[in-house]
């Protein structure tokens, strides 16, 4: 199968976010600390809630996510600080990450249970410390062995902070309150969104972080009631809709709550890398207000932004401020 490599874009819609803000960070070298060890970063620019970025978006624009934080096929490993920072310099707005826990209760960012594919370490996670990740080495989407190590969750929440907005998919080992605490302590409350894989879970992320933007799932219309019928109220709500070309219906519905329509590309993804012409983006993302893909970049060359429409969204965005 043809694979792309990482390279240079010129990608309209995250600069102008951050020129819009003023948000000219500076790098952040990844520091491999426990959390609760790192220093404090000063929010020194204001940076708009992922709600108010899908509210502002225009319609008929969808933006792109990096599923697992980084884009296949590159140097990156999955999950770092290295692959987020990559990301952030090609203009990739979003990122999926894993936050999963250590025997010694550290939250850090992996997305197996155990070690062995994805790295030099061997066994289950949840029989290591965080000393030991300090000694392993991360092996890229190609099985590569890197020179990167695993970072700890408080690590990559500093890294992002007003730079990328953070999906967080809670592994079976991690403590949900501790993550969501944890998420806060960072400031970073409006710039995520918790990824629920069911109704149960939906509901219990729900009442321990009501401010927090929460993705469901949404197979049909009626769904969208059984969960406000629950307490959930459509305003937190993002739907994930699945791995397909979302149903009319389905996109109405979600339109006429003002619920941002998800969607996941994987198995697009890798049919396009195969025939090297990415143009299907295009209509697999007609409904949806994101696409979350294995390659983001090949997916956003394809949905950037018009100079009109990332206009129509800066000054919708300043409005917020």
């Amino acid at each position: 199968m043809a694979k792309t490599t990482l390279k240079l874009r010129n990608i309209i819609t995250a600069s102008s976010i951050f020129l819009l803000f003023g948000a000219a960070l500076s790098s952040c070298q990844a520091s491999n600390t426990p959390e609760g060890t790192q220093e404090n970063t000063q929010d020194i620019s204001p940076y708009p809630s992922v709600l108010e970025l899908f509210a502002c978006k225009p319609n008929g624009v969808a933006l792109v996510a990096a599923h697992r934080g980084t884009h296949e096929s590159s140097k990156y490993p999955e999950n770092t600080i290295q692959g987020l920072q990559a990301l952030h310099e090609e203009g990739v707005l979003i990122a999926e990450i894993d936050v999963a826990r250590l025997k010694d209760g550290t939250q850090f960012v992996f997305y197996d249970e155990v070690w062995d594919q994805r790295s030099t370490g061997t066994g289950p996670i949840t029989n290591t410390t965080w000393e030991q990740p300090q000694k392993i080495f991360l092996k890229d989407t190609n099985g590569e062995i890197t020179s990167f190590h695993p970072n700890s969750f408080a690590d990559i929440l500093s890294f992002a902070k007003d730079k990328i907005y953070l999906e967080i998919d809670f592994k079976p080992s991690a403590d949900e309150a501790k993550v969501l605490n944890t998420i806060r302590d960072a400031g970073m409350a409006h710039q995520v969104k918790l990824i629920s894989h069911d109704t149960e879970q939906a509901l219990r992320l729900y009442k321990l972080a009501p401010e927090m933007a929460l993705s469901v799932g949404i197979s049909t219309p009626g769904d969208i009631k059984k969960l406000e019928d629950l307490g959930i109220p459509a305003s937190i709500m993002t739907a994930w809709t699945g791995e397909k070309l979302i149903p009319e219906d389905v996109a109405k519905a979600l339109r006429d709550k003002k619920i941002p329509v998800l969607v996941g590309s994987f198995d697009l993804d890798d049919e396009l890398q195969a025939s090297g012409n990415f143009a299907a983006y295009t209509n697999y993302a007609i409904n949806a207000d994101m696409v979350v893909s294995d390659f983001a970049l090949d997916a956003q060359e394809i949905l950037r932004m018009s100079d009109e429409d990332k206009s129509k969204m800066d000054a919708c965005l300043k409005e917020t401020q």
